[in-house]
């Protein structure tokens, strides 16, 4: 994630403003497709794959097979809305070219989440580090000869970086797999039983990711459509910078998923240390760049720093929300409790696209990030005493 912020970084350095905020667009509506498109099936892998440890080939092929059919279906449905309904993103639909490209990082971001989340059932987060560690290098050093070697300053020159590095991240991940699972090679294939195993844990831990991650890639496209491409450039600077430090309760709750998933016993000690772990490792991010995001904004130009600092220090505040409601899902994930999940996740989602949206093209971007971390703190305070309900119940039996 922090090479992910040089990146945009670099971007805001080396390509105009409107070009930046369009292509943050983008790729907002590319990961937006790559969330839509798993299905749950990472969370499946992490639930089921246990059960299959002495063979998981027949597991893993239909869980890969799967997640490339739902990123071609999600990709043509996102250029079809971009093309007929949208009077900003609809530049990634006009050109062949530009499609292409969207298709290409929809296609290997999505398969990149799937590796991360079999890393993370395997217990190699470190394959996942690698991964992350060469996916945003490569994007950074494709950006950087792009622009010496180019005179293409347009948005799609950006979303080349990302569908290069989508397809090295993955020819990473199928080499790591084969080490670490005794030579598996990747075979597409499915089989009806496995599928129907799945999908019957996947689709409701994807419902329930689809409520987390939504507003935050819809938003981007919001402040396209309802400002304009330079305020979104600003915008989405600052919200990568924010992700620096969202990624970790993100990252903690799966990984608090995994282990109890293996043992459910664990689930209060594991709960315990996860929020401890997050609110210690995000914290420190957080406060970090609360100091230095005045000064890294205004090395990207006035624009930047006259109007992303206070947006900026405003979504930093969101990290002990969300280190509270990660850890409730997580264990609502681990008990199979994900109605309730559901319920305050999709009522949150909702009034946090909503909300913003409202106050969007009158009270600009410090308005759209109070409303989203007010939106977050609610969700939060309720989490909270479901989570200690939930924790403390099952400590007691």
């Amino acid at each position: 994630m922090s090479l992910g912020f040089v990146f945009w970084l670099l971007a805001a350095r080396l390509f105009p403003a409107p070009a930046v905020g369009t292509a943050g667009a983008v790729v907002a509506a590319m990961m937006l497709c790559t969330q839509l498109a798993q299905l749950g099936l990472g969370s499946a892998v992490i639930a089921r794959l246990p059960r299959h440890r002495a063979a998981p080939a027949p597991l893993l092929d239909a869980a890969f097979t799967l997640t490339v059919l739902g990123a071609l279906l999600a990709a043509a449905l996102a250029l079809l809305v971009a093309a007929f309904a949208l009077s900003e993103l609809d530049v990634v639909a006009n050109a062949p070219s530009y499609a292409v490209l969207f298709v290409a990082a929809t296609v290997t971001g999505t398969l990149g989440i799937a590796l991360d989340q079999t890393s993370t059932a395997l217990t190699r987060g470190d394959h996942a580090l690698l991964r992350g560690v060469v996916f945003g290098a490569t994007t950074i050093v494709a950006l950087v000869l792009l622009a010496a070697v180019t005179d293409d300053d347009g948005s799609q020159a950006l979303l080349l970086p990302w569908a290069l590095a989508g397809l090295v991240g993955c020819a990473v991940g199928a080499r790591q797999l084969r080490g670490v699972l005794r030579g598996y090679r990747f075979r597409p294939r499915v089989s009806a039983p496995i599928v129907r195993e799945l999908l019957r844990v996947g689709v409701p831990n994807h419902a329930l990711t689809l409520a987390e991650r939504l507003p935050g890639l819809v938003l981007p496209i919001i402040v396209l459509e309802l400002i304009s491409p330079a305020a979104n450039a600003v915008w989405y600077v600052v919200w990568m910078m924010a992700w620096v430090v969202y990624i970790v309760p993100v990252q903690v709750g799966m990984t608090v998923f995994a282990e109890v998933a293996r043992r459910p016993e664990t689930l209060a000690a594991a709960v315990r240390r996860g929020v401890r772990v997050a609110l210690l490792v995000g914290g420190t991010g957080a406060a970090t760049l609360a100091v230095l995001g005045g000064p890294v904004l205004g090395a990207l130009g006035g624009h930047y720093a006259e109007n992303g600092i206070a947006p900026l220090r405003l979504l930093l505040v969101a990290l002990v929300p969300l280190v509270l409601t990660g850890a409730y899902y997580a264990a609502c994930r681990a008990l199979g409790r994900l109605r309730e999940a559901l319920v305050l996740g999709w009522v949150g989602a909702v009034i946090a696209i909503a909300l913003p949206a409202a106050v969007a093209a009158t009270h600009g971007l410090e308005a759209i990030a109070i409303s989203w971390v007010a939106v977050q703190v609610l969700v939060a305070v309720v989490s909270a005493v479901r989570l200690h309900a939930l924790v403390g119940a099952r400590a007691r039996r």
